[in-house]
C-alpha cells in the first residue's frame, strides 16, 4: 500500500507474448522481500469458462506472475479461488486451461471453500457489520489479486479489489446481493455497491496485476464480448491498478461506485491524475471499450424479462440461454406467444405463465414455473422449456 502523501506507482506493459508483458509491468515497481512467506496467488476463476474468452484470468498472465516471483523470492505459493455457488472450483480451473499449473509440484492449488470459514468483523462498515471468508485467510501472508479486466452489468467493471469477493465462503457471496438498508445509509447508492466498499475493511489485496491480455467490454461479467489488449497492468496499490485499467478503457473512478467509495472513505485517490504511471503516456495503452448497459433491456420480440433485484450470475446465465437457443424459443414463441423470464429476489407478482428463474424467485413460483438453481444451469433452463412446447 502507498504511503500516506506519496502518489502510488502503476507499471503498464503491453507485449503480443503476454508473459514477457507480465515480467516487463512487474520489473517496474517496487515489491517486498517475500522469501519466507506463503503467498496466495487469486485469479478471477469465477465460473466454469473456456480459456482466454475474457471471462475468467488467462493462466498465461497467472502462469507468468508465478514465474516471475518465484524466480526472485524463495516462497511458498499457492493458487485458488471460491467460484459463484453451483460451481466446483477445481473444474472451473481446470476448464480455464488452468492443469499445466496446476499440476507443477512448486505452487499448491486450493480450493477456498475447502475448509470451514472464519469471520471477519468489519469495523465501520455500512451495511456489512462481518463477513465469512476462505478459513484458509489466515495461512496467507501476502495476496495477489490476479484479475481479468472486465465490464460489470451491476457494478460497473469488476477488477482488482472486487476479485477479492472471491475470498469470501461459499455462499456467503450471494448476501451480498440481498441486503436492504434505509436511503439515509443508501445515499443515492445499490446496497451491493456499498457492501464491496465495506469490504476493503478486512480485504485488501497486497498487489493487483491486471490481465488485460483478453479482456470483455459491453455485458460482462459473462455474457460481454472478448478485445483483446495484449496488456498487463500491476501495482502495489490496488485503487491504482483499478483506476489505472478504467482510464485504459476511457472511464473514470465514477463509472465503478464500490471505488468510489473507497477513494472517499480512506481520502485515497480518485482519479489517473492522482497516480505516477509508468510510462506516463497512456495513451499507446488506450482502447475503447463499450461499458455494460445502465439499463439492461432484452432487445427480442419473442422474450420478456421481468427483472428486480437479480445478481450478474441469473442474468448472465439468462443472457447465454438467450443467445444459444434461438430455435428452441422462436418454438416456444409460435405456441404460446412471449417468453416471460422472471429473474431476482424483489420480482412484483409475474405473468401467471412466467419462468421463474432462480432460488431467489422461490417465493412467486406458484405464478408460473419455477427453475431452480443459484444459477440455474443452461441445462436445467432448456429441459424446463422444452417441457411446455
Amino acid at each position: 500500500m502507498t504511503k500516506p502523501g506519496m502518489r502510488p506507482t502503476c507499471s503498464i506493459a503491453k507485449n503480443d507474448d503476454i508473459s514477457r508483458a507480465v515480467f516487463e509491468a512487474l520489473s517496474k515497481i517496487e515489491l517486498p522481500d517475500l522469501t519466507g512467506r506463503n503467498v496466495l496467488l487469486k485469479p478471477n476463476v469465477g465460473r466454469k469458462a473456456g480459456k482466454d474468452l475474457g471471462i475468467n484470468t488467462s493462466p498465461a498472465v497467472v502462469e507468468a506472475v508465478f514465474d516471475y516471483l518465484r524466480s526472485r523470492y524463495r516462497a511458498r505459493y499457492y493458487l485458488g479461488d471460491s467460484p459463484i455457488t453451483g460451481v466446483v472450483s477445481r473444474e472451473a480451473f481446470l476448464a480455464s486451461g488452468y492443469e499445466p499449473l496446476m499440476e507443477r509440484e512448486d505452487i499448491l492449488f486450493v480450493d477456498l471453500d475447502g475448509r470451514r470459514p472464519l469471520t471477519l468483523e468489519i469495523h465501520g462498515g455500512r451495511i456489512l457489520r462481518e463477513v465469512k471468508v476462505t478459513g484458509y485467510f489466515n495461512d496467507f501472508d501476502y495476496i495477489v489479486s490476479i484479475p481479468v479486466l472486465k465490464m460489470h452489468m451491476h457494478t460497473g467493471a469488476t477488477l482488482s479489489f472486487k476479485n477479492m469477493k472471491g475470498m469470501i465462503y461459499g455462499r456467503e457471496k450471494i448476501r451480498l446481493h440481498q441486503l436492504h438498508c434505509p436511503d439515509e445509509i443508501k445515499q443515492g447508492h445499490k446496497e451491493l455497491d456499498i457492501a464491496i466498499a465495506d469490504l476493503s475493511g478486512v480485504l485488501e489485496p497486497d498487489l493487483a496485476v491486471i490481465d488485460a491480455y483478453y479482456a470483455m467490454e459491453g455485458m460482462g461479467p459473462m455474457a460481454g464480448d472478448r478485445k483483446k489488449m495484449n496488456t498487463v497492468i500491476a501495482s502495489a496499490d490496488y485503487l491504482a491498478a483499478d483506476l489505472t485499467a478504467l482510464a485504459l478503457v476511457n472511464l473514470g473512478i465514477e463509472h465503478v461506485p464500490h471505488l468510489k467509495l473507497i477513494s472517499e472513505k480512506k481520502a485515497r485517490i480518485s482519479s489517473i491524475d492522482d497516480i505516477e504511471t509508468i510510462p506516463a503516456d497512456i495513451s499507446p495503452f488506450v482502447t475503447e471499450f463499450k461499458p455494460p448497459p445502465t439499463d439492461i433491456k432484452i432487445y427480442n420480440r419473442r422474450v420478456n424479462l421481468i427483472d428486480a433485484g437479480s445478481c450478474s450470475a441469473c442474468l448472465s446465465s439468462i443472457f447465454e440461454f438467450l443467445k444459444n437457443n434461438e430455435p428452441l424459443i422462436r418454438e416456444y414463441f409460435n405456441e404460446y406467444g412471449r417468453l416471460n423470464i422472471a429473474v431476482g429476489k424483489d420480482i412484483p407478482d409475474p405473468p401467471g405463465d412466467s419462468f421463474m428463474f432462480g432460488n431467489c424467485t422461490i417465493h412467486r413460483k406458484k405464478r408460473g414455473v419455477f427453475i431452480r438453481g443459484c444459477p440455474p444451469t443452461q441445462s436445467s433452463i432448456k429441459e424446463m422449456v422444452k417441457k411446455t412446447v
